[in-house]
């Protein structure tokens, strides 16, 4: 896949807020450059929320030089679009936007999101042991790259736009397709072909709903779209509406949540739980950085047209849901590999200061000492021991 996060050198202050805010330490500074690592970025765009000068950005599609590729053109909306307005009917009025905006054919997936909330909760009362779900694909990096033993505790489901993107090809097989998912978030934007290169993506191109909400606006009126949502397809996007207190589920939103709830679970320390629901964001997908509203009124919105979403629920085969999950790391060290690094890490940790301040570029001295091992900067680096 082709990196995801940019860096534009112009007017970039190296304020080190990037490297100091990422939770995975996949960022470093070195000859004043700003240095992403694709194999440890879980496209999570807390950098680009924190960058005070803006230098960070996502590659996105420009649709007006891709809707005249394909014969046929569809939009895929995000059920947590749903939180930015104020009634249903806005919503139906939207969509018929959207369709104006150049589209043959706009289509929804909380039908199939629905779906998978239910399987979820029921198969992980049926197995053993504590299970995780998340659609969330910048969830499920944090996992493969930082939590690799619980990898294959997740549950193995596809993600609903690529199962709704797969069910489109399938029903116009016969047509030249263009698929577009409107993207609340980073995360979800790396499932597609273009910009980003995922070649095996039943989605053609990703697209940020915020890039188009100022035309699709202007193109709104009292048309509407009679589209509809499923009420379980959006509690499957709502960290607050996730499960309920009679079963045994945690839910968690934001990633040092999750980084802690997933270290308890790592170590045993989690009893009684047969589920775990997990979000990047803020109340879960509604807190989406693409989003124009805010997850803490999207939250009472999105409640308060619950008894409005009466979609029905899909009704999906193994074969459309199940996928083999695996590892995804460009290189698999052997343990003996692995040992002899860590330790040659671990000896050069013991003769850095340990203040982790980021002066020397990485986001604490453990980062700066792996850089050191993998031959990205030398000793001299460290500021403090260089005095």
């Amino acid at each position: 896949m082709k990196p995801v996060i940019s860096w534009l050198d112009k007017k970039c202050y190296n304020c080190i807020k990037c490297l100091k805010s990422c939770p995975t330490d996949a960022i470093s500074i070195v000859n004043y450059e700003v240095s992403i690592d694709e194999n440890q970025c879980i496209h999570c765009d807390v950098c680009i929320k924190e960058c005070p000068s803006r230098v960070l950005k996502v590659q996105g599609v420009h649709i007006s030089e891709t809707l005249h590729e394909h014969e046929y053109n569809i939009a895929l909306i995000p059920t947590s679009l749903l939180s930015d307005l104020k009634s249903f009917d806005e919503f139906q009025r939207i969509c018929q936007a959207i369709l104006k905006f150049g589209f043959d054919k706009v289509e929804q997936y909380s039908d199939i999101e629905g779906f998978l909330y239910k399987k979820a909760i029921q198969e992980s009362q049926d197995k053993e042991g504590i299970w995780l779900t998340s659609f969330c694909p910048t969830i499920n990096e944090l996992i493969e790259k930082k939590y690799p033993t619980l990898f294959d505790h997740i549950l193995p489901y596809d993600y609903p736009v690529e199962i709704a993107a797969k069910k489109i090809r399938q029903r116009f097989k016969n047509k030249d397709v263009g698929i577009y998912s409107l993207c609340e978030c980073v995360g979800k934007m790396t499932l597609a072909k273009k910009p980003f290169g995922n070649m095996q993506s039943h989605i053609d191109y990703a697209l940020s709903i915020s890039h188009i909400f100022p035309k699709i606006n202007k193109l709104k009126n009292y048309e509407k779209l009679p589209i509809q949502i499923n009420k379980y397809g959006v509690k499957n996007n709502v960290e607050d509406l996730f499960g309920n207190r009679s079963l045994s589920v945690i839910r968690v939103e934001g990633l040092n949540q999750s980084k802690s709830l997933l270290d308890l679970i790592e170590f045993d320390r989690i009893q009684h739980v047969d589920l775990v629901a997990m979000y990047a964001c803020y109340q879960g997908c509604i807190g989406g950085y693409y989003l124009w509203s805010n997850p803490f009124e999207g939250c009472y919105n999105i409640e308060s047209l619950l008894d409005e979403c009466v979609g029905e629920i899909a009704c999906l085969e193994e074969k459309d849901y199940l996928i083999n999950r695996q590892m995804n790391h460009q290189e698999m060290k052997s343990m003996k590999e692995r040992m002899i690094w860590f330790n040659k890490v671990n000896e050069i940790l013991e003769t850095l200061p340990q203040y982790d301040c980021g002066a020397c570029g990485f986001a604490n001295c453990r980062s700066l000492a792996q850089g050191i091992v993998n031959g990205k900067v030398d000793i001299h680096a460290c500021r403090v021991k260089k005095r």
